[in-house]
C-alpha cells in the first residue's frame, strides 16, 4: 500500500510538470512574431534601426529597398532638400557622393531624367551640357540613335 501511495504521489507530481512543459512548448511554437510585432515595440525597433544603420550589408539592402520605392525616394529627397545641414552642400559634394554610392548616382540620374522629361528648359540645358562632353555623346550615340537631341 505504501508503494501505491508513493507511485500515486510521483504521478501527481510528474504529470502536472509534463503537462505544463508541453503547453509551454506548444504555445511557444505557435506564436509567430511578425515584423510589425517587432517594430511596434519601441526598444526593439530602435535596436533594429541602429543595427541596420551600423552594418554595411544591412544598410545597403535597406537603401536598395528604399530606392526601389517611389514614395521613399520622394520622402528622402524632400528630407534632404529641407535638411538645414544639406542646404550648404554643393553639387560637387553630391557628385563625390554619387561616385562612391551607386544608389545615390541612380537617384540623381532618375531625378534629372524626370525633370528633363517634364521641363523643356531643363531638357535643353542637359543636351547643351552633354554636347560639351563629346566622349559621352559619342558613346551614347553608339548605343542608340541620338541625332534627334540636336534638333530639339
Amino acid at each position: 500500500m505504501c508503494q501505491v501511495n508513493l507511485l500515486k504521489m510521483k504521478t501527481q507530481t510528474i504529470l502536472p510538470i509534463l503537462f505544463a512543459a508541453t503547453v509551454i512548448l506548444l504555445t511557444s511554437c505557435n506564436l509567430k512574431q511578425t515584423a510589425d510585432n517587432y517594430l511596434k515595440d519601441d526598444n526593439q525597433r530602435k535596436e533594429i534601426v541602429l543595427a541596420m544603420a551600423h552594418h554595411q550589408p544591412y544598410m545597403s539592402e535597406m537603401m536598395n529597398e528604399m530606392m526601389s520605392n517611389d514614395t521613399c525616394k520622394r520622402m528622402m529627397m524632400d528630407n534632404m532638400w529641407n535638411d538645414p545641414s544639406m542646404k550648404g552642400m554643393h553639387m560637387d559634394n553630391m557628385m563625390n557622393m554619387s561616385q562612391t554610392d551607386i544608389s545615390m548616382f541612380k537617384m540623381m540620374m532618375d531625378k534629372t531624367m524626370g525633370m528633363c522629361d517634364t521641363d523643356p528648359t531643363k531638357y535643353k540645358m542637359m543636351v547643351s551640357a552633354m554636347q560639351s562632353h563629346p566622349n559621352v555623346m559619342n558613346s551614347m550615340q553608339g548605343m542608340c540613335d541620338m541625332k534627334h537631341l540636336k534638333n530639339k
